[in-house]
């Protein structure tokens, strides 16, 4: 075996045992996957001169943790046996000049124009992002309202990365630095006084620029019922009672009446929205469970709705999820490839595959976190092992 090839071989044996593939590593290095392969394979027509070839080299050494002078050193033994072929020049051709010329007298003044252009449309830009007020939509109260209870939730949706501030008149009581979910939405529970209550919503957005909301709601002390509260409603439109669902999670969907702080679904949180509508899913495995749904309101009233679902498994369902920070992945269903494997996926990422035999390997175990057939796995090691692992239905 020569230099290059010894050389070539410690390269793509380190690039694999660290799970990168060649695409990946081009990417990462900024050196063209047509060199990072020439060097692997001991091929020096397809490389450049010898001082480019050591610059690519001593940066795909350090990429790959490698002794760079070690690696040079190798490189250079190879390149005294074989002497670099001589290169080819072909004689300049005179340059033909096209009947279109123009001269500076016209170009630069162009230039400048368009210049000036860009310059004032990204000043306006600029102006309008920063006087702009945030938007806020205040759902709850949608206007001027009457409650009949003390206890009050308000509702709306703004930017996600704003701060709500509540204010309640008389008082005033204030509700400060209230961060709204991811998709912007907010609740906040505030405390009523009989009579006339003056709401005030302001929103500080990340330049400093505010918007304010009012609303006035009316406590009508004379308007409370007499009796306990009543039950929240829930319409649960998924999953169908007795349902059997095959090789998949089990799906979760319904709408709950205004009023319903929380919702759970065998004790785990269901995100409800504005309109009073939820959806999600839960993975179970194979078997009879029951699905049970628990509406609460503010004052403590609670209403409860169950379904029972079926779950059954023929083929190897495995759900790998990236939580945490990146990993590269690849996974092999019966033998061949799953498309869009064998890359980096991003924290957040969600495959599912599906076979009689499901192998997946990642580069990073810690943040990979797996299910299969309905039961979760959790991670697959600590984080920057590459662990492989073989999921097989019996």
């Amino acid at each position: 075996m020569s230099e290059g090839q010894r050389l070539g071989e410690m390269l793509r044996q380190r690039r694999e045992g660290k799970g990168i593939t060649l695409e990946q590593a081009a990417e990462d290095t900024r050196i063209r996957e047509k060199f990072l392969a020439a060097l692997e394979s001991g091929d020096d027509r397809w490389l450049p001169g010898a001082v480019y070839t050591k610059g690519f080299l001593r940066n795909y050494a350090d990429y790959l943790d490698l002794d760079a002078s070690e690696l040079i050193g190798m490189y250079t033994a190879e390149r005294s046996m074989t002497p670099e072929a001589p290169r080819r020049f072909e004689p300049m051709r005179p340059v033909m000049r096209s009947g279109l010329f123009i001269s500076p007298t016209i170009f630069i003044p162009v230039i400048v124009l368009a210049a000036v252009l860009l310059f004032v449309g990204y000043l306006s830009y600029e102006f309008a992002s920063f006087a702009t007020p945030p938007r806020i939509d205040v759902s709850q109260p949608a206007g001027d309202a009457i409650a009949d209870r003390a206890d009050y939730v308000v509702r709306g949706k703004t930017l996600a990365d704003a701060r709500v501030t509540v204010r309640v008149f008389p008082g005033p009581d204030t509700y400060p630095d209230i961060r709204p979910d991811p998709d912007g939405t907010f609740s906040v529970p505030v405390k009523l006084r009989p009579g006339a209550n003056h709401i005030e919503v302001q929103v500080l957005d990340a330049a400093g620029k505010t918007s304010v909301v009012s609303r006035t709601v009316l406590y009508d002390v004379t308007a409370q019922s007499p009796g306990p509260e009543q039950p929240p409603q829930v319409v649960v439109e998924q999953p169908a009672q007795n349902a059997t669902y095959t090789n998949s999670a089990v799906p979760i969907a319904g709408r709950v009446e205004a009023g319903v702080t929380s919702l759970t679904v065998n004790g785990a949180t269901i995100a409800v929205g504005l309109d009073g509508r939820f959806s999600d899913s839960i993975n179970y495995p194979a078997g009879t469970h029951a699905v049970r749904f628990v509406a609460r309101t503010g004052g403590g009233a609670e209403s409860t709705e169950t379904r029972t679902v079926t779950v059954a498994f023929t083929a190897a369902v495995v759900t790998v999820r990236i939580t945490g920070g990146s990993a590269w992945l690849l996974a092999q269903v019966d033998g061949a490839q799953a498309p869009g494997t064998g890359k980096v996926f991003s924290s957040g990422a969600v495959q599912t595959f599906q076979g009689k035999q499901v192998l997946i390997r990642t580069g990073n175990a810690g943040v990979t976190q797996v299910v299969y057939n309905g039961q979760l796995i959790g991670t697959l090691g600590g984080a920057g092992q590459v662990v492989e692992k073989t999921f097989t239905f019996q």
